[in-house]
C-alpha cells in the first residue's frame, strides 16, 4: 500500500478523483463535494450573530473561529473563521436559510463563493469564457520614462510594430498608455498624451480590429481614444475618469479594468508609510462597492474588470499578503487582473535588477495561474504565453 496527500482545488478535480477509484455512477455528486474543503472567512460579524454561525457550523460538521470575546458578547464585532468541505457549507446554508432575515446577505455571499462560478467578460462583443480562457494584456508604452520601456516606442512605426509583435507572441489585447506612471513621474499635458496615443490606436484597431486597451486616468483622453476605436479603458484612478465618461464607455461597447491606487499625492505619489491592516479584505470591499457604483451608472456587470494595483501605493508586505492569498481574490465572483510584469517589489524582495525581471515576473504568473488567476498585464508576452500553455498541459494531466 502507498499513500500520498492530495490537494483538490475544484469540484471537477474532485469529481475525475472519487471517479478514478471506481465508485458507482450515482456516489460522484456526493462524494466530490466532501472533498473539496474551504476557509472561509468573515469580517466583522456582530458577535450574537458569530455564536449562532459557529454553533450551526458545529452541528453540520464543520468548525468556526470566533475571538474569545464572542462568548459573552464582551465586543460587539469579531472575525470568523469558517472551517468545512462544501458538503459542511451547503448543509450550514440550509440551517442558515431557517435564522432570521438579517443572515441573508452573509447566505448569498457564502452561496456566491461556493458555487465556483467563473465570471465571464463581454469586450467588443465577444464573450470570454474565464473558466477556460486566459486574458493577456500586451503592455506598450509610448513615452520617454515609462519605467521599463520608457523612449523604446517613441515614434509610430516602432510602436505599431511592437503591437504587432505582441499579438503575434500570443496577447489578446494591447494596453496603450502615452504618460508614465511610475512613482515620481511627471504629469503629460493632454495634447501631448493625444498625440501619442490617439493615431497609434487607431493604426492598431484598423489593421487588428478591436484589441485596444487604453492606460489613462484623464477623462478627456479617454473620451478621445474610444472615438479612435479602443474597447478597453484601463482607468488607474481607482475608477474615478470612468465614472465621469461611463456614458461614452456604454456607448462604445467597451470595458473597463478598474486598478486599485493607494498612492499618496497623486496617481503616481508615494507608498503609505504604514502596511494595510487587511489588504485583501480591503480590495475584496473595493471590488464590491465599485462595481455597485458602475453598475448604478449603466455598465454592465460583465465588463468589469479589477486590479489589485501592484505598484501603485502598496507596501511590499502589502503585495506579499495578496499574492499570498490570489485564490481568495480569484474566488471573489470579482473578474482580476494581475499586473506584476517587471514591478519594483521583485527588485526589492529578490535583489533582481530590472533587467533580469521577466523569468521571475513567468515564475510569479505560473504561481498565479495555479490560484485561479486568468487576467494577466505584462511586457514579455513570449515568455507568459509559454508559462501558460505549460500550466494547461500540466492541469491536464493533474489527478
Amino acid at each position: 500500500m502507498i499513500a500520498y496527500p492530495v490537494r483538490i482545488s475544484h469540484k471537477e478535480q474532485a469529481e475525475l478523483l472519487v471517479k478514478r477509484v471506481g465508485v458507482e455512477k450515482e456516489a460522484v455528486p456526493i462524494l466530490a463535494p466532501k472533498a473539496i474543503y474551504k476557509n472561509i472567512i468573515l469580517k466583522s460579524v456582530k458577535t450574537s450573530w458569530a455564536n449562532i454561525i459557529k454553533q450551526e457550523m458545529l452541528s453540520c460538521g464543520g468548525d468556526a473561529a470566533v475571538s474569545n470575546s464572542t462568548y459573552n458578547c464582551s465586543t460587539q464585532f469579531t472575525d470568523v473563521i469558517l472551517m468545512g468541505n462544501n458538503s459542511c457549507y451547503h448543509r450550514f446554508l440550509t440551517r442558515m436559510k431557517m435564522q432570521p432575515e438579517c443572515f441573508i446577505p452573509l447566505i448569498k455571499e457564502l452561496e456566491s463563493i461556493l458555487c465556483d462560478h467563473v465570471p465571464a467578460l463581454k469586450i467588443a462583443g465577444k464573450t470570454y469564457d474565464l473558466a477556460n480562457d486566459v486574458l493577456i494584456f500586451g503592455i506598450l508604452n509610448v513615452t520617454p520614462d515609462s519605467f521599463s520601456d520608457g523612449g523604446k516606442y517613441l515614434d509610430h512605426d516602432s510602436a505599431f510594430k511592437k503591437a504587432e509583435e505582441l499579438l503575434e507572441q500570443g496577447a489578446n489585447f494591447i494596453d496603450i498608455g502615452g504618460e508614465s506612471t511610475k512613482p515620481g513621474s511627471d504629469r503629460v499635458p493632454l495634447q501631448e498624451e493625444q498625440d501619442r496615443v490617439l493615431p497609434l490606436i487607431e493604426s492598431v484597431t484598423r489593421k487588428f480590429g478591436p484589441v485596444v486597451s487604453i492606460d489613462s486616468y484623464k477623462p478627456e483622453l479617454l473620451r478621445e481614444a474610444l472615438k479612435a476605436g479602443a474597447k478597453i479603458v484601463n482607468d488607474v484612478s481607482s475608477g474615478a475618469a470612468v465614472k465621469i465618461v461611463a456614458n461614452d464607455i456604454i456607448s462604445n461597447d467597451a470595458a473597463v479594468i478598474i486598478m486599485r491606487n493607494h498612492s499618496q499625492g497623486g496617481i503616481s505619489g508615494s507608498s503609505p508609510s504604514n502596511d494595510l491592516v487587511d489588504p485583501v479584505a480591503e480590495f475584496i470591499d473595493f471590488c464590491h462597492h465599485t462595481r455597485s457604483e458602475l453598475i448604478g451608472l449603466g455598465l454592465k456587470k460583465e465588463t468589469l474588470i479589477v486590479d489589485p494595483g501592484i505598484g501603485f501605493g502598496l507596501s511590499d508586505s502589502d503585495v506579499n499578503v495578496l499574492l499570498t492569498n490570489a485564490c481568495s481574490l480569484s474566488g471573489s465572483g470579482f473578474p482580476v487582473c494581475w499586473g506584476i510584469s517587471r514591478k519594483s517589489f521583485m527588485g526589492r524582495t529578490a535583489d533582481v535588477e530590472l533587467k533580469d525581471r521577466d523569468k521571475l515576473s513567468s515564475a510569479i504568473s505560473l504561481y498565479l495561474l495555479s490560484q485561479g488567476v486568468k487576467i494577466f498585464r505584462s511586457h514579455d508576452i513570449a515568455g507568459l504565453s509559454a508559462t501558460i500553455r505549460f500550466y494547461k498541459n500540466m492541469e491536464g494531466s493533474r489527478l
